[in-house]
């Protein structure tokens, strides 16, 4: 067996036995070298083929960190974070960092349709699956359209089944916009990233079923984006 190969076979187990997670910085080329006894090329060597599989993300000046396994987020009408995730054959979660009712901002409102500083219900949200950090959501409603909506939250642990008992069967989105930004300090550590890969934001606007703001939010995830055109009358849940 090549030594390169070795190199990454030995390298892609502490992956996948979890020694080495996604994040976590990969030994430098000098430390390998003197591990394995070999020249910095063959290291080299063993590193490209991990990043060629995907496993590994290497940038010049900064290293090699472990890369996370993800999916193409698709962008759909029906975005259902939970349902797409659990038909995948995956367990999705949710962690709420901030639920409160502050003053809307003249951007949140225009998006609302409020007057600006009308109260707004302001939810942060942190978003794994199978544990694995994915995502960070920030999501904004009308207070005065939904005064119960901390208290069902807390009970029903979904916004689709918290709109849904708030007399909302249904929504869709809008518009989407999508950006690309390297993450702050806090971003990067919570989604277990290095600072130099960038995030892809998408700042999105629901409406009800009929056509009235519902939620204007902002996810911020490391996933690619792949967009469905869905047939006439054909449509499901989504990123």
């Amino acid at each position: 067996m090549p030594l390169w190969r070795e190199i990454a076979q030995s390298l892609e187990q502490r992956i996948r036995s979890r020694e080495l997670v996604p994040g976590d910085k990969l030994p430098t080329e000098y430390e390998l070298s003197r591990q394995f006894m070999v020249n910095r090329h063959t290291v080299r060597r063993a590193l490209s083929d991990l990043q060629e599989k995907g496993i590994v993300e290497s940038t010049q000046g900064r290293g090699s960190f472990v890369r996370r396994p993800t999916r193409p987020a698709q962008l759909k009408r029906r975005p259902r974070f939970t349902e797409g995730v659990r038909n995948g054959g995956r367990e999705p979660a949710t962690k709420i960092i901030k639920l409160e009712v502050r003053p809307a901002d003249t951007r949140i409102a225009a998006a609302l349709e409020l007057k600006i500083g009308a109260p707004i219900i302001f939810m942060e949200r942190h978003r794994f699956v199978d544990g694995e950090p994915t995502a960070l959501g920030i999501h904004h409603f009308s207070f005065e359209r939904f005064p119960t909506f901390i208290e069902m939250y807390k009970v029903r642990g979904t916004i689709t089944q918290t709109l849904r008992d708030s007399g909302v069967p249904d929504y869709t989105r809008r518009r989407t916009a999508i950006s690309a930004r390297l993450p702050t300090p806090q971003e990067s550590e919570l989604l277990r990233i290095p600072r130099h890969v960038p995030l892809m934001v998408h700042r999105y606007l629901n409406v009800d079923g009929l056509g009235r703001p519902l939620e204007f939010g902002e996810s911020r995830s490391t996933n690619e984006v792949e967009i469905v055109f869905p047939e006439p009358g054909r449509d499901g849940g989504g990123f």
